[in-house]
């Protein structure tokens, strides 16, 4: 039955209602009786749920703060009480209010900037944040990142401030280190550019897909641009460079990459403001930290003119050669002439002095073909006369003749079986005796000098390795890199250089060079040097 009430009487109880249903199908009505609940009884339910509330909020309150490990702090209305703090260890506790809090915990150098967030706190009514240096409990400065809201009452008015504090002083220790770091970073980077820019020479950085992520001044002035945004994270084809010059350089970054090693290389390229120009470069690897490499940086010198000067040079020395070599030949031939003329006059006095002039002149001789060989060698016009030889007749037809002109050193021959090299017997006979010659004069302390020779076997094909070796000064490490370069000569530990132009290993080394081969030195620990060459055998 469906009840509709029809009207509410209330009877002299002050505790109960009466209230008249009516049924709608019978029309019949009946009374029901209900509690009275008063205004008062409602307000002291809802201060009940109210309360309820609110000591469930103090125990979850209560447990956050057990909880957390951040400092909790109370504040009056207006910030000038510290009500209580909680300082966990890294602020003091205040046990009770306390009226020069800023003194106690702020550091000096913070108060205005903390005042200031306070003032627009209280006038905006919104939460306080900031991060601040702090006295921490251990006497020292710390930092600390500290944040409060405002508790209002049902007008909107705050009654107090209720605040969390962080410790962030390894935070700002990190970052403080990560400024300095950064800073020292910049100030390299600025003296790196100070000195990249000043520099004529080409400086720049690849990274590992060939991309330039440097390129100093000179550089950019040689592509023709402004600014390294022009060319920065560009390849070098979008820079200009050549198909054949690209894929080059790519090679040899991969190269770098590979062998973990520099390499140096020569190769002519337009400029854009003086035409084409001949450089010199070298690129080596950028390792990090775990000895990866993360880039290859490279230096290229512009020279041109050097390049032009060694022209003219290479000219000069081998038109005075020319030049030289007919007086010369004629003056040998006097010289000749005027010694049998003292013999036959039987005058030893004039007789000696033939023959040291003769001496002296096959020196001058000697020292003009060398030019010569040096010229030929410049201009690629080295001719070699190549046919199929015994190697260890060879050796043995210049040990003898070397043997001849020296009574204090004793030449011993250690050879393997014979082979047969197909090369300019001349020109390689020539490499012998300057290797010989240069054992004996370097080893003046010394009475013996080792020849030999032995057969290799690499990449499958078959050498034979010739090697001198002396018991002299042996080459200072500093020579031995430079010790095949034209001109470079070697000094002894008086810091005298000894006798010659300096060309005589350069001439070897490029000699071998043409016959395909290789030629290299060994210094020993117990004194003197071991030059060797090796040499295609015939198939």
């Amino acid at each position: 039955m469906t009840k509709k009430p029809a009207s509410v009487f209330i009877d002299n109880s002050p505790k109960t209602t009466l209230t008249m249903m009516t049924d709608p199908k019978t029309n019949n009505a009946q009374l029901f009786s209900s509690p009275l609940i008063s205004d008062a009884d409602v307000l002291n339910q809802q201060l009940v749920n109210v309360n309820k509330q609110l000591r469930d909020s103090e125990t979850r309150f209560a447990a956050f703060v057990k909880a957390t490990s951040d400092v909790i702090y109370r504040m009056n209305a207006d910030w000038t009480i510290m009500l209580e703090l909680q300082g966990r260890e890294f602020l003091e506790d205040t046990g009770e209010p306390i009226q020069h809090w800023m003194d106690k915990y702020i550091h000096s150098e913070d108060k205005e900037q903390i005042l200031h967030v306070i003032q627009e706190a209280l006038r905006t009514k919104s939460i306080f944040q900031l991060e601040h240096q702090v006295k921490r409990l251990d006497g020292k400065m710390g930092w600390a990142s500290s944040r409060a809201i405002p508790i209002v009452d049902r007008d909107g008015n705050i009654i107090e401030w209720f605040g969390t504090t962080s410790d962030i002083t390894q935070r700002k220790q990190a970052e403080e280190a990560l400024r300095r770091s950064k800073d020292e970073l910049e100030q390299q980077k600025r003296l790196y550019e100070a000195v990249t820019a000043s520099t004529p020479d080409l400086v720049y950085v690849f990274d590992l897909q060939y991309k330039f992520t440097y390129a100093n001044k000179a550089l950019l002035i040689m592509w023709g641009k402004n600014t390294l945004e022009e060319a920065k994270g560009k390849g070098l084809r979008e820079l200009g460079y050549e198909e054949w010059h690209a894929e080059m350089h790519e090679r040899e970054i991969d190269e770098v990459v590979a062998t973990k090693r520099l390499i140096r290389g020569e190769v002519a390229f337009p400029h854009a403001t003086l035409g084409r120009r001949i450089y010199d470069y070298i690129f080596s690897p950028v390792f990090d930290a775990n000895n990866e490499i993360v880039a290859v940086a490279g230096t290229t010198r512009d020279i041109t003119e050097m390049r032009q000067l060694s022209e003219q040079k290479d000219e000069f020395l081998a038109m005075a050669s020319h030049e030289l070599k007919t007086p010369v030949t004629v003056i040998k031939a006097y010289t000749q002439i005027f010694h049998r003329s003292a013999q036959e006059a039987n005058d030893k006095q004039a007789a000696a002095l033939a023959i040291k002039m003769e001496a002296q002149i096959d020196k001058l001789t000697s020292r003009i073909a060398e030019l010569l060989d040096v010229s030929r060698i410049q201009g690629g016009k080295l001719h070699l006369q190549e046919k199929h030889f015994d190697f260890n007749e060879l050796i043995d037809g210049v040990v003898e003749e070397i043997q001849r002109t020296t009574h204090r050193h004793q030449i011993i021959r250690r050879l393997t079986t014979s082979r047969t090299v197909f090369g300019d017997q001349d020109r390689i006979g020539q490499v012998v005796i300057n290797l010989l010659t240069n054992a004996i004069k370097y080893s003046p302390q010394s009475d013996v000098i080792y020849v030999y020779t032995k057969l290799v076997n690499e990449n499958q094909r078959d050498r034979i390795v010739f090697s001198v070796e002396d018991f002299g000064i042996g080459i200072p490490e500093a020579d031995q890199e430079r010790i095949f370069e034209r001109f470079y000569r070697v000094t002894g530990g008086n810091q005298n250089t000894y006798p010659g132009l300096g060309l005589g290993l350069y001439i070897c080394s490029e000699i071998i060079k043409w016959h395909g081969g290789t030629i290299w030195l060994k210094n020993k620990k117990e004194g003197g040097s071991i030059f060797s060459f090796s040499l295609l055998l015939k198939k």
